[in-house]
């Protein structure tokens, strides 16, 4: 008779996990199935916007980055042009300044996309990013790039292209801030050269 019970009582306990275990929420699903609808709210849609202005190259509100002791160039980030896309996009734009050794300004209008996981699924977008616009500072304009494809960001990159890189662990890296604020306290943080931590965060 007790054993009898103790079975009983194991068996419902067993149906009460299971009610609130949830296939949607294991690495691989065998059950859930995915509405369109939350299939849509996952697709990226880049969003069109005009180029800003030709900024000062001299004018407050850049912000150096540090690469490390090796990088030869003086790249810089203009804190005011930093801003998040809005759904379906959701990307950070912002501008840069890659300044060269001798002095020369190399401006250039990107984006970086941070993927909500390091796991793809289905046609997901991968963490990426996109040079929008190249700057003309004799003539004052924006010159469009003749690449516009969005560059995946990996390993190669990392290697690669080491600024890009850091300004991935800054935005991308424990999920991006929900706004501009979250985004300049995260370049202190993690892309200046005196940062209170220089350490490289990951998911």
């Amino acid at each position: 008779m007790r054993r009898a019970i103790l079975l009983i009582l194991a068996l419902t306990a067993g149906t009460s996990l299971a009610t609130s275990f949830s296939q949607k929420d294991t690495p691989i699903n065998t059950r859930y199935r995915e509405t369109p609808e939350e299939a849509a709210a996952r697709e990226f849609k880049e969003h069109t916007a005009e180029l800003p202005p030709l900024p000062d190259t001299h004018s407050d509100g850049w912000f150096d980055i540090y690469v490390d002791e090796n990088y030869g160039k003086q790249p810089k980030i203009l804190l005011d042009s930093l801003q998040i896309m809005p759904a379906p996009d959701g990307s950070i734009r912002y501008i840069l300044n890659i300044r060269s050794d001798k002095g020369y300004d190399n401006l250039t209008a990107e984006g970086i996309f941070c993927a909500r996981s390091s796991i793809r699924f289905g046609n997901d977008k991968l963490s990426s990013y996109k040079v929008f616009g190249y700057g003309d500072t004799v003539n004052r304009r924006w010159i469009q790039p003749r690449n516009t494809e969005w560059k995946p960001i990996g390993g190669a990159l990392s290697r690669n292209d080491a600024l890009r890189a850091v300004l991935y662990a800054a935005f991308c890296e424990d999920g991006i801030p929900t706004d501009t604020r979250g985004l300049i306290q995260r370049l202190k943080e993690r892309a200046g050269h005196y940062a209170p931590s220089m350490k490289r965060h990951s998911k």
